[in-house]
């Protein structure tokens, strides 16, 4: 069976400029987010709601006339909705068990944002919920393909979405997580994936996750492992951040693509969707016939997935 792409969305940033300050943040007030405020399931809900919602609905609006009922939803979190889970055990630590909000402890779960966007826009497909590095998204889109392979649903919206908290951050640069001058950004990205194919699309070639490494040496052969399970060498997108730039330089000689921003910006897995969107992009821009675009996992592991263009 093959599966194409139908349609994408994504919400992020604006890095047109060097950025001022090392983390670019949008929170649930940005301009391209007011549409949802009048939502009543968002409106005590995290930033990271508003994100996916938004890319989603731009995925939607992208590809009319679907049947909705049969769409499914998989998410992929690094750190997921972190702003009221820092907020609720705040409250708990400062104040004392007593006072913890029973309002924002629902908030703190990992699929909330997920059930706010399928109960908000009606779809009715399997939902699910992955949490990992930012190769995270590499496993989401091998659920997405069971999915469609196995016939639970006709199309699946694949996500990866990250907000920050101050508290968070400060723990990230502490143990040394991002290098110094990379941008943290947050957003969402969203990759509508389809198994009502007509030949003329994008297709997703296969995905090759779950390469875990225990240390930086261990990196260099996840990496080798999961590139290799591509014949025929093709090209290679550029999506490396902090010290992984010196693994993918290695792994990948002569057949790297450079990325799109050379101010990265780090979102773990709304990068990893956008990295995703920007592949497929240069893939038809530049009449590529395969692309491999990597995610590289900064904690656990690595993983990657090829796209390709429609055979004449």
């Amino acid at each position: 069976m093959k599966i194409e792409v139908l349609s994408s969305g994504r919400i992020a940033p604006s890095l047109s400029s060097p950025h001022p300050h090392p983390v670019a943040l949008l929170g649930a007030n940005a301009p391209e987010l007011q549409k949802w405020t009048k939502e009543p399931r968002l409106r005590r809900a995290s930033a990271i709601s508003s994100y996916m919602m938004e890319a989603v609905h731009q995925a939607l609006e992208a590809a009319p006339g679907i049947d909705c009922s049969r769409v499914g939803v998989i998410a992929s979190f690094f750190l997921g909705c972190m702003v009221y889970t820092v907020r609720f055990y705040k409250q708990i630590t400062e104040d004392g068990r007593r006072y913890a909000s029973p309002i924002l402890f629902p908030e703190t779960v990992f699929n909330t944002p997920v059930s706010h966007l399928v109960a908000t826009l009606g779809l009715g497909g399997p939902v699910y919920t992955q949490v990992g590095d930012k190769s995270c998204w590499a496993t989401a889109l091998r659920t997405a393909e069971c999915w469609l392979r196995l016939g639970s649903a006709d199309h699946v919206l694949v996500l990866g979405a990250e907000e920050f908290d101050p508290q968070v951050l400060e723990a990230m640069r502490s143990t040394g997580l991002y290098s110094e001058g990379m941008v943290i950004g947050e957003g969402a990205g969203a990759l509508l994936l389809t198994s009502q194919v007509n030949g003329r699309r994008v297709q997703l070639a296969g995905v090759a996750d779950g390469y875990g490494f225990a240390n930086k040496a261990q990196a260099h052969d996840a990496a080798r492992n999961s590139l290799a399970q591509f014949p025929d060498n093709p090209p290679i997108l550029s999506t490396a951040t902090s010290w992984t730039r010196s693994v993918e330089a290695s792994v990948t000689k002569g057949r790297l693509l450079p990325g799109t921003d050379e101010r990265t910006c780090e979102a773990f897995t709304a990068r990893a969707a956008w990295d995703t969107l920007d592949g497929i992009e240069l893939l038809k821009e530049k009449n590529l016939k395969r692309l491999i675009i990597p995610y590289w996992g900064l904690t656990q592991q690595f993983g990657s997935a090829c796209f390709a263009q429609p055979e004449a």
